[in-house]
This record gives structure tokens, sequence and C-alpha cells, in this order.
């Protein structure tokens, strides 16, 4: 699934860095299960991508958000989510309890 030298390959225990650089601390299995879930709450006009970056640009900290790109259609997706509108609060409200209900208890590595 990914390439040899991938610290996804190695990582997933952080034997060799912080574990909370490898999916972003969770096991991948977990996170597998978890995106799935997550799938249901993204709005159908939506790609669960471009929620994601919408998301972070939501909160009032944030101005700028670096995603990465496999292609140019995907850096162009990715951009397009700074002119998609706010999520709305019930739905932050919605993702907010996710994480606090299934995914913060699975976080791995010190922060």
């Amino acid at each position: 699934m990914f390439l040899p030298g991938d610290h996804r390959n190695f990582n997933r225990d952080g034997s060799a860095f912080n574990v909370g650089e490898t999916f972003a601390g969770l096991p991948y299995e977990t996170g597998v299960e978890l995106a799935e879930q997550l799938a249901a709450l993204v709005p159908k006009d939506l790609t669960p991508a471009r929620m994601s970056l919408r998301w972070i640009l939501d909160h009032p900290a944030v101005t700028v958000v670096i995603p990465g790109a496999s292609s140019p259609a995907q850096a162009e997706a990715n951009a397009a989510a700074s002119t998609t509108p706010p999520l709305p609060r019930a739905l932050h409200l919605e993702l907010a309890d996710f994480y606090a209900r299934k995914v913060h208890t699975h976080i791995r590595g010190p922060y």
C-alpha cells in the first residue's frame, strides 16, 4: 500500500520517532474505521477532503491551510475549499462530538 521506505510502514508503534507523526497518532486500522464512520457526516455537496479543509478554515485562529496534492486537479480542488461557505454550526458541533466520543481516546504520542 505504501512505498517500502514510507514511515507509515515502519513507525506504526512509534519506534522510529513520535508516533503522532504517523496517522496523527491513530492506529492505522482505527483511522480507516473512523474515516468510514465520518463519511456519513460529509454534506452531499462536498467531498471529504473539501469538508476537512473547510472545517480547518472555519477556525478563527487559522489563516491558511497547506494541504498536499499529487496532481494539478487535486491542488485546484483543495484551493476551492477557500471559496466554500463555512460549515453549519450544527455540523461543527457534531464533528466535535464525534472527536470526543470516538477519536480522542485513540490518539497516541506526546502533544
